[in-house]
């Protein structure tokens, strides 16, 4: 994290053709004392301009999606994987699903819409695809896949006749051939403002040749295998394809803010016409006197705007304004390698207009693709930011966050008003177990999530010893910034913590916060336990189970240096491997009476066992193989390192002997955050402790090795 003094909250609202520029520019331009936030509620965004040849299979979904996540780490951007459910203007404020609500100085909004159901009566059990969000449309492609693949001659209907309809239309009959039936319904064909004569024509023309059906009528009512048309007549369809335009979502409609044509209504400069404080760019805005149609183009010219006015009005410098242009390109792709141009009265249909599309899509995503050099930062000191004779700030005692801060919180989500200096704890046994951990906030994590992953790493520590969490005591390092970066840290490292804390029962009991330039949380843990595990009581043929798979390490290095072998879906499995909680897989392994567990963390592997061996006087044997990584790829594990694997490397190398050269021997000394348990089993145990694992988890606890009699090494690899 950029040491700083955080002055000023900018919220992105939607990861857009529009902020994603917002984003570049961040990454190559760093902002003194601005804090930003993107909120999308997922972790990639689609390029709409490529959507319909990926329907075709043209182009691979890595190709036409842009990674959010790591977009934010290179910018310096704190992402949130979350849903808007209100806005309030008139408190600055953006409510979440799932998360605190988060305060802002300035806002952007650029979510897009979803898709309009124009009066449309729609019955539960209809099958729908809804074309926007455009991300819902690939999402649901597979359900398609899946539909077409068990029905014979599929009837597929669009409902909606714009352009949209139409290259959506020649996408699917390229990807499933002859195997459906498709027609477009709607009252309104094509009646796109600055499509000439020559180009309607031309696209009646080729769904005809294949064999696109049109319908010029208006569809009332969508039930289970059929659609009601206005004039009565009952029409057969299997699946229904819904692109009748657009509107804002919900969130936005109940906001004060004001509305043109049914958008959020924005002045020449993209500033909302009631709010300068808010921004909004892209299909859910519409500029005053200027209206024209929702495509990704016009989100990617405002864009160009976007991007410069937003730090402009940070620096209180006179805007750009953005100026909509008259007439505008279509490109619309057609058959296999082929497109229709449509510009002016000009309209062409061939293969060099495929090639240009083609170009222009690529040289856009190639601007946001890794790796790459966007994490090259040019400061910028935004003089209304900068703090004039800016003191040395205090570490220690002298950088706790503000009272007023700390009072807030806690009259919200605590009983502890008190603020005694030291709490009284009543346990039933006077022997207590006792843990303390400290992890740094990594850059671009949503500190809700990392809160979580805290609470979750601390209590690896109690559960392998056979406790329970009773309590905890906590200190939280915020940012050096202002009362509402502050707030927006503290709440969300706190509610994180909360989350997994409340299913145990544990008490958060005294804590400690301050500011630094280091962000992150300590947590010292009090458990209660009925029957210590202990490294000293492994025995020779018990079992080596592990919880879940390793790699966090290494994955996490790979990931934010930009190596083009991973994406968002890769890290979001990372993600969901941190959050993922031991404490039932320790419960499964006391109930088949287990005598030793350890959790896997920082020293990773070879360390932890290697512990348990040395306690024990035994030696292990272990099988090492795909099943022991998140992620299979080997190219990852044997090209990037965590900085802590050469350390643990040096630290335990000397006790490993490996039979040949095995693949996998890096993943010994790879560094966990919320790693698995090792978990030793008895043998005869084996069966029912995989069963009741297997029925929770629904897969299988990895096995890794055995003990044996102690030899000349504490580990023995065996391919």
């Amino acid at each position: 994290m950029q040491q700083t003094y955080y002055k000023k909250q900018l919220v992105l609202l939607g990861g857009g053709h529009a902020h994603i520029q917002v984003l570049r520019k961040l990454c190559m331009n760093f902002y003194e004392g601005l804090h930003v936030i993107l909120i999308n509620n997922s972790m990639e965004s689609a390029y709409s301009g490529m959507t319909p040849a990926y329907i075709q299979d043209y182009y691979k979904i890595k190709e036409i999606m842009i990674d959010l996540q790591r977009l934010c780490f290179n910018a310096g951007v704190t992402f949130i994987n979350d849903e808007v459910i209100q806005l309030k203007t008139e408190e600055k404020k953006v409510i979440l699903k799932n998360r605190p609500s988060i305060h802002y100085d300035l806002l952007s909004i650029n979510t897009g819409c979803i898709s309009k159901k124009n009066n449309i009566k729609i019955h539960k059990n209809s099958k729908n695809i809804f074309i926007k969000p455009i991300n819902n449309l690939i999402k649901n492609l597979n359900t398609l896949d899946k539909i077409i693949k068990n029905t014979n001659n599929t009837k597929i209907n669009i409902i909606g006749g714009g352009v949209a309809a139409f290259e959506i239309s020649f996408a699917l009959r390229v990807r499933f051939q002859n195997r459906i039936s498709i027609t477009i319904i709607s009252k309104n064909i094509l009646l796109e403002k600055n499509l000439n004569n020559k180009t309607i024509t031309e696209l009646k023309k080729i769904s005809e040749n294949m064999s696109i059906s049109l319908k010029e009528i208006d569809v009332i009512e969508i039930k289970k295998n059929e659609l009601l048309l206005s004039n009565g007549e009952i029409f057969p369809s299997d699946l229904n394809l819904i692109s009748t335009g657009v509107q804002i979502p919900q969130w936005i409609q109940n906001s004060s803010l004001k509305k043109n044509n049914g958008f959020i209504g924005i002045k020449t400069n993209l500033q909302s016409i009631n709010d300068d404080n808010i921004f909004a760019a892209g299909d859910v805005a519409s500029i005053q006197d200027y209206l024209r149609p929702k495509s990704g183009v016009m989100a990617v010219r405002q864009g160009q705007i976007l991007k410069e006015n937003i730090f402009l009005k940070i620096q209180g410098k006179k805007l750009m304004k953005f100026q909509p242009q008259k007439n505008w390109l279509y490109i619309i792709g057609t058959y296999p390698n082929k497109a229709l141009l449509n510009y002016l009265n000009f309209s062409f249909h061939s293969k060099w207009c495929w090639a240009l599309k083609k170009w222009i899509d690529k040289s856009f995503m190639k601007k946001f693709s890794f790796p790459n050099k966007l994490n090259m930062k040019k400061k910028i000191i935004s003089e209304n930011i900068k703090i004039s004779n800016q003191e040395m700030y205090c570490q220690g005692c002298g950088s706790k966050i503000s009272k007023a801060t700390l009072m807030d919180y806690l009259s919200q989500s605590s009983n502890n008003n008190e603020l005694a200096d030291s709490s009284i704890v009543n346990f039933s046994n006077n022997q207590i177990l006792q843990t303390i951990d400290h992890i740094k906030l990594f850059n671009s994590i949503d500190p809700f999530d990392f809160g979580i992953i805290s609470y979750l790493h601390s209590q690896n520590d109690i559960i392998a010893a056979g406790g329970s969490v009773h309590s905890i005591n906590i200190s939280v390092g915020v940012p050096f910034g202002d009362e509402n970066i502050e707030k927006f840290y503290l709440e969300s490292f706190m509610k994180g913590v909360e989350y997994f804390s409340k299913f145990e029962n544990a008490s958060i009991i005294s804590g400690h916060s301050y500011q630094t330039f280091e962000p992150g949380i300590t947590i010292n843990m009090n458990g209660i336990y009925k029957h210590l595990s202990k490294k000293t009581l492994a025995k020779k043929n018990d079992l080596i189970y592990l919880s879940k798979p390793l790699g966090v390490g290494y994955l996490l290095a790979a990931y934010f240096k930009n190596s083009a072998l991973l994406d968002s879906k890769d890290f979001n499995e990372i993600l969901s491997m941190m959050k993922l909680s031991n404490k039932n897989a320790s419960e499964i392994a006391k109930k088949h009476q287990t005598k030793s567990m350890t959790d896997i963390s920082g020293f990773g592997l070879a360390s932890h066992l290697g512990d348990i061996c040395k306690s024990s006087g035994l030696t292990a044997n272990i099988h090492l193989g795909e099943k022991v990584l998140i992620n299979p790829n080997l190219d990852i594990l044997k090209n990037f390192q965590s900085t802590g694997h050469k350390s643990n490397y040096k630290s335990v190398s000397q006790y490993i002997n490996s039979e040949g050269n095995s693949p996998y021997l890096d993943i010994l000394y790879d560094p966990q955050t919320n790693g698995p348990l090792l978990m030793i089993i008895e043998k005869n145990k084996k069966d029912f402790f995989e069963e009741d694992f297997f029925n929770l988890y629904q897969k299988q606890p990895i096995l890794i090795g055995n003990f044996v009699s102690k030899k000349e090494h504490w580990i023995n690899v065996i391919n």
